[in-house]
């Protein structure tokens, strides 16, 4: 079996589990609650959610093209844009891997090896994971919750050991072990001198200052987004609540590797909402938009992009 052949039945595969999973939790619920709440949320307030999503993606969009400024790769904002949200495509994968797809689009538009632009990938992901740890520490004032403080934990660990591999030759003497026994990117292995040559740029004081900044917009619109699914509902959860158990169950997703975060993000967002006295049926119809909004919806346009891109090329 091809390796094309075998990764569409695990994309198949994995639509069954989820739509079996959900039809579980929604046949635990109130379908006539699901209907009577439904028809009385106004249709222009799912749109200024969606529309906090894209802007998400413009923003993501822009980080990524002063990254690559950063390493001497100049690209205009629109094909920045359409390399990263096609990679959006890849965020199902197990920790969201297959983003590694940017890098292989990059080097079709500008012919950069994938030696000097995997930092970029690193980079980004590890300037994610330090923005959403600051974040979940800021909002353990509020809410403290023994599951984000172990989270919180766990981010700074992660943060410290992803820097270890951008300074250290020995981090990323592991990060080639890595990718040699993993089958879709087992030939991608890094040139020492090109990866530190492109990591020693983009880890200046003034560089990683600047680029968490824009890490912090790309959280902080999702948390908009997740308080006013919050909202729809009239349910009395204050900002940081909401963000915190959005952020810290978003980690828990990645970290689980497990393609998507699928079902362990679900269930735990559902718990938490749950724990803070909300119904079940209400709670899952909030889970169901907030993985709609923030997982499937990227996800979908990311394919778009990625099919439109691909055929340009």
């Amino acid at each position: 079996m091809s390796l094309e052949k075998s990764s569409i039945n695990k994309g198949i595969y994995i639509i069954i589990i989820v739509i079996f999973f959900y039809a579980i939790i929604l046949f635990l619920s109130d379908a006539n609650e699901i209907i009577l709440v439904l028809n009385q949320i106004q249709f222009e307030r799912y749109i200024a959610i969606f529309l906090l999503a894209v802007l998400t993606l413009f923003i993501y969009g822009w980080k990524y093209q002063i990254i690559l400024k950063k390493i001497n790769i100049n690209l205009n904002f629109k094909d920045a844009f359409l390399i990263y949200t096609a990679s959006m495509a890849m965020i199902i994968t197990p920790g969201s891997v297959g983003m590694i797809v940017s890098n292989y689009l990059l080097k079709k538009q500008t012919k950069q090896s994938i030696s000097k632009t995997i930092p970029v990938l690193i980079y980004d992901r590890w300037t994610d994971i330090v923005a959403i740890t600051i974040i979940i520490g800021i909002l353990l004032y509020w809410n403290n919750f023994i599951v984000s403080e172990i989270i919180f934990g766990i981010g700074l660990v992660l943060s410290g050991f992803m820097f270890f591999v951008f300074k250290n030759s020995a981090g990323l003497n592991l990060l080639n072990n890595i990718l040699l026994k993993t089958r879709i990117l087992k030939k991608m292995v890094i040139n020492t001198e090109e990866f530190q040559d492109s990591a020693k740029k983009l880890t200046s004081s003034k560089t990683i200052i600047s680029i968490v900044g824009i890490s912090f917009l790309t959280k902080l619109v999702p948390m908009i987004a997740v308080y006013f699914v919050f909202d729809l509902f009239n349910l009395n959860i204050d900002f940081f609540t909401t963000s915190q158990i959005f952020l810290t169950n978003q980690v828990i997703g990645v970290l689980s590797f497990i393609p998507g975060g699928i079902i362990v993000t679900e269930t735990g967002l559902l718990g938490l909402i749950v724990q803070n006295g909300t119904n079940f049926t209400i709670a899952t119809m909030i889970v169901l938009l907030l993985r709609i909004v923030t997982f499937w919806f990227p996800m979908i346009v990311g394919f778009i992009v990625l099919k439109f891109v691909l055929a340009k090329r």
